[in-house]
């Protein structure tokens, strides 16, 4: 006989319950999703590895008792520690390398996964760019004119490395730093196997074709001030690099069993020289005889605040949205209908705004949308406009308070909103979630989840079978351990219509 557990609605909090109460559910939602565990059981550890990227270039001021690592207290592994109450050991060091995770660095500094597994819930991780060489490229780069060539003659910096058809920073990559970067992070799944490990990508440097201004913005070499003398042909060479980086090191993530950030198409418009928005890199600066000064070409203080709050959201999605969901429902081709779907329950709403590729779109405040059309339901209110969505385009939502982000995926309108997750709760454990909005209550369309093909339960109308019942603001939750592996896929599949969210 089967399983089945029938839905439960929410009742209505007054605005001081509700604010308690989702402050509340907020630290224990990010806590439990770090650890798979009850908040009040859970370690609080939180280790933060990495190079200059994430240790902030000493931006605002140096932290930490190793002054030479230019750790900032801006740097997002801080915002991270602060945002979600985590005791914070940042060993994240300028100029870090792959192999200083687990052996002694060439300057003697101690491995940085050094601490004691059962004290860590939660490891960040940005590296890989010392081991390609970031630094030597861009300094051997340097041009004389937007045109080039470089000062040391070569016609371009893509030109200087590329020879018989082979672009060998590219060779570099694959052959050489993935395979150590994958090396990197399957031994530290291993030696933390309880934890949860997000690998924190870089923000974009260079721009792509799309965001540089018409005529570049070469700025000619200066020994005092700032200036970007680069190749104007050079930039989207440079870009690529840093996209097959990020897809190289999204897939060996996957294949460690971690999770991976990446930050390059949401912050596409905040290159060091993009067409608009502002730059969250900062310009080539020279000071004289001490040469380039240490934040060049890395991430500003607005860098480190994206950084941070794009780490924080992805940690801790749910809670923040209050019970706002986001969908993309097809219209035919690429044209689309975005979605922002507010509970009426819900009345201290936060401020959430949407936007593509990082260009706003629209937000819905308070009880208003902006370039929104309005629609009143009988449990939810919807507020929606006409986009169009290309592959590779990336569309989300975003609080405005902290950043936390929704990112969103074209929705099959036969899903009626019902939407599935996997939260990582131990080394091959996930916690496979069914989230069913309110206003579906008795219209869910026959939802079944499936591992690999076989069945492992599935939500139909008002019942759920052979998962467990659980609520959220706005939704009702249904989740069930599940067992996964590198390869394993996890499906929601709608019976009537075939088709299919494919869960990550």
């Amino acid at each position: 006989m089967l399983e089945r557990r029938k839905h439960t609605g929410l009742r209505p909090w007054s605005r001081r319950t509700r604010f308690v109460a989702a402050a509340a559910a907020a630290t224990a939602v990010a806590l439990s999703l770090l650890t798979g565990t009850a908040a009040s059981a859970a370690p609080k550890g939180y280790l933060a590895l990495g190079d200059s990227y994430a240790a902030g270039q000493a931006i605002g001021g140096v932290k930490g008792a190793d002054a030479a690592c230019l750790q900032s207290a801006h740097n997002y592994p801080s915002q991270v520690a602060e945002n979600l109450g985590l005791t914070l050991t940042d060993n994240t060091c300028s100029g870090a390398v792959l192999d200083d995770v687990f052996t002694t660095s060439a300057a003697g500094r101690a491995p940085q996964a050094s601490a004691p597994a059962d004290s860590i819930s939660l490891i960040t991780l940005t590296m890989g760019g010392n081991d390609l060489g970031f630094a030597p490229i861009l300094t051997q780069c340097l041009a004389v004119s937007p045109a080039g060539p470089l000062t040391g003659g070569d016609a371009s910096c893509k030109a200087k490395h590329t020879a018989n058809g082979t672009d060998d920073v590219l060779a570099k990559l694959t052959n050489e730093v993935t395979p150590k970067f994958a090396a990197t992070l399957a031994k530290l799944r291993s030696t933390y196997p309880a934890a949860r490990i997000m690998v924190v990508g870089y923000l974009p440097l260079m721009p792509d074709a799309a965001h540089t201004p018409a005529g570049g913005c070469y700025s000619k070499l200066t020994f005092q001030g700032t200036s970007f003398p680069f190749v104007t042909s050079d930039l989207e060479w440079m870009n690529s690099i840093q996209r097959a980086m990020d897809v190289q090191f999204d897939r060996a993530a996957e294949d460690a069993g971690v999770e991976y950030l990446s930050q390059l198409t949401v912050a596409a418009g905040h290159t060091a020289c993009s067409a608009a928005g502002a730059p969250y890199i900062a310009p080539l600066t020279i000071n004289g005889l001490s040469g380039a000064t240490p934040t060049s070409l890395h991430p500003n203080e607005a860098g480190l605040a994206f950084a941070g709050q794009s780490a924080t959201s992805a940690l801790s999605t749910r809670a923040a949205f209050q019970g706002i969901r986001g969908q993309l429902v097809p219209q035919g081709g690429d044209a689309y209908e975005l979605q922002i779907v507010v509970p009426k329950t819900l009345g201290d709403m936060p401020d959430v705004f949407a936007s593509k590729n990082g260009q706003y779109l629209a937000n819905v405040k308070g009880g208003s949308g902006y370039y929104l059309s309005k629609r009143v339901g009988a449990q939810t209110i919807t507020y929606a406009q006409p986009v169009t969505v290309a592959p590779r385009d990336q569309v989300e939502l975003r609080v405005y308070q902290n950043g936390t982000r929704q990112v969103l995926t074209p929705l099959p309108d036969s899903f009626r909103g019902v939407t599935g997750q996997l939260v990582r709760t131990g080394d091959t454990t996930y916690s496979l979630q069914v989230w069913v909005p309110l206003n579906t209550l008795y219209q869910t369309p026959d939802v079944s989840a499936r591992v690999n093909g076989a069945y492992s339960g599935h939500v139909s109308g008002p019942y759920a079978y052979y998962l467990d019942l659980g609520s959220a603001p706005g939704y009702t939750v249904y989740s069930r351990t599940v067992t996964l592996k590198p390869g394993d896929t996890v499906v929601l599949n709608v019976t009537s219509t075939g088709e299919k969210q494919t869960l990550s």
